[in-house]
Order: structure tokens, then C-alpha cells, then sequence
């Protein structure tokens, strides 16, 4: 068994519990998932089976989107619901008037801190076991891309605001640096993952769902690289390559190329300055 499933994750599980139901639903030992949720944060979830892990590398780099409910008037330690919260201002009235122009400063590239209570490694160790604890945790600055920041619903000192990003921006900090620049403070309240590179939180099931027919909720894997580089390879091309041989053909693209025999994906090439060869074989 083989392929991608799209799940719909609940609030209150951790990523790793969707793939081990996942893994006993399916009865395959090979399952891993494109980006890790918070346990707190609901939403989409790309979950690979068997041969699909060898592509999940290829699609953790992808765009995401998000609607975020943040609460003004108080910060978090873990930037989120789930942390201590300290009241800042919550007498504070801001307009949408107020927020709207801020958004504006944290579009395209910017500078961002990762929250402490995060699963980056810092000396191998995930951050948030160093700050559990209690140990002195310094979080640096990284670069990030923030191509969408817009309200969709406010309702002091609730709002919500969908957000399109690069992987790796922590929506957590966008909320609690947006906070800081109001001078009232802010946190998470719901965070929900709407769409994955070109993959809708619509198209999801939820892990009951799944569990019920694994093989009919299975995406295959032909589908999932449908819009990666294809090279349609000959019964020669597939012969040399699956001996190990150079393909000796130049490939006008420089980015990943998905090997198709007979329509069925058989691996990953990679150039290389005699042409291309597999960096991933898919059996």
C-alpha cells in the first residue's frame, strides 16, 4: 500500500498521533507527514504511506495558509492558548483601522523569532523541552516569506486573519510580534491549516473517516507530483536507469523531475553533468 492521504486533523492530538493511527489503520510501518501541527492547531495535514515518504521532502518546502484567531490584551509564553498567559492592556480598544496598516509591515521577507516552545533543535535537543525545563533558551532570527496578512473577521479583542506564507513561518510569533506593535499583546486562540502547496483542507478526511476504508482514501502517488516536472521515460531510459546507468538526455529544468514509465511514477532524477540519474526510486 501506497500513497498520499489529506487529513483533516482535530484540536488536541499531536501530529505524530495521526500518524501512528495512520500506520495501524493502513498496516504500513512507513508513514510520515509533510509539516507538523500543534496540538492545538486544527487543519490540513499530509500524510505519506510506504513508498510515499520518499517524496515528502519534495513537498515540505511548499506554501501554506492559514486562518489564525488572535486574542489582544494578553501575551503567552508559548504564543498560543496553551502557554501562561500575562495581561498587557486589555482595556485597549483598537479599530480595524488600527491593525490593518501594521499588517503591512510584515509582508514579504522578513526577519522572524521562532517561539521558545517550538520543536527547532537547538544543540539536538527540540526547544520546547529545554524551555520546559526551565533552562535560559535563545531563539534566532530567520528569514521567512509572508505573501498574505489580512483581517476576515473582527471582533475586538478577537480577530481573525488568514495567512499566506513560506514554510517554516511560525504564525504563533506573527501574532505576537503584531501584538507587540499594537503595545497590548497578543496570542493564539485557534489556529486552523487551510491549504498545503496545492492541497485544500476541503479535499480532507478526518482520521475516522480514513480508518474506515484506508485503501479508498489513499491519493496516489501520480496524482500528489501532478504538477512537478514529468520526464516520460522509454522502455530503454527505464532499463539503464534501473541498472544504475546515467541517463545520457538533456533536461531543459532545473528543479525536481518526477521519472514516469507506462504512466506509473518510478522515481526522482537529478541532473548531473553526464545528464540525469535517480536520486529516489519509487517501487
Amino acid at each position: 500500500m501506497k500513497g498520499f492521504v489529506l487529513i483533516d486533523k482535530p484540536k488536541g492530538i499531536s501530529s505524530f498521533d495521526v500518524v501512528y493511527k495512520v500506520r495501524k489503520a493502513t498496516g504500513v510501518k512507513k508513514v510520515g507527514h509533510s509539516g507538523t501541527l500543534d496540538p492545538l492547531a486544527t487543519g490540513l495535514l499530509l500524510v505519506a504511506v510506504g513508498e510515499g515518504t520518499k517524496l515528502l521532502e519534495f513537498l515540505i518546502g511548499c506554501d501554506k495558509e492559514y486562518e489564525v484567531v488572535a486574542h489582544f490584551g494578553f501575551v503567552s509564553d508559548t504564543y498560543d492558548a496553551e502557554g501562561s498567559l500575562t495581561k498587557i492592556d486589555d482595556q485597549k480598544k483598537c479599530s480595524i483601522g488600527d491593525v490593518e496598516p501594521l499588517l503591512m509591515s510584515f509582508l514579504g521577507e522578513i526577519s522572524q523569532v521562532p517561539p521558545k516552545y517550538s520543536a527547532l533543535k537547538i544543540n539536538g535537543k527540540p526547544a520546547y523541552e529545554l524551555a520546559r525545563s526551565g533552562k535560559d533558551v535563545e531563539m534566532k532570527a530567520r528569514a521567512v516569506f509572508v505573501e498574505k496578512f489580512e483581517v476576515t473577521s473582527f471582533k475586538w479583542p478577537l480577530v481573525t486573519f488568514r495567512v499566506k506564507c513560506s514554510a517554516g513561518t511560525y504564525i504563533r510569533s506573527l501574532v505576537h510580534d503584531l501584538g507587540a506593535l499594537l503595545g497590548c499583546g497578543a496570542y493564539v486562540q485557534e489556529l486552523r491549516r487551510t491549504v498545503v502547496g496545492d492541497f485544500s483542507v476541503e479535499n480532507a478526511l478526518s482520521v475516522e473517516d480514513f480508518s474506515k476504508n484506508p485503501e479508498g482514501g489513499l491519493i496516489p502517488l501520480e496524482s500528489i507530483v501532478a504538477n512537478f516536472y514529468r520526464l516520460n521515460l522509454s522502455d530503454e531510459d527505464y532499463s539503464g536507469l534501473r541498472d544504475g546507468r546515467i541517463l545520457n538526455k538533456k533536461v531543459e529544468h532545473d528543479g525536481v523531475i518526477m521519472a514516469f514509465y507506462k504512466d506509473v511514477l518510478v522515481g526522482v532524477l537529478e541532473m548531473v553533468s553526464e545528464g540525469v540519474k535517480y536520486k529516489k526510486v519509487i517501487h
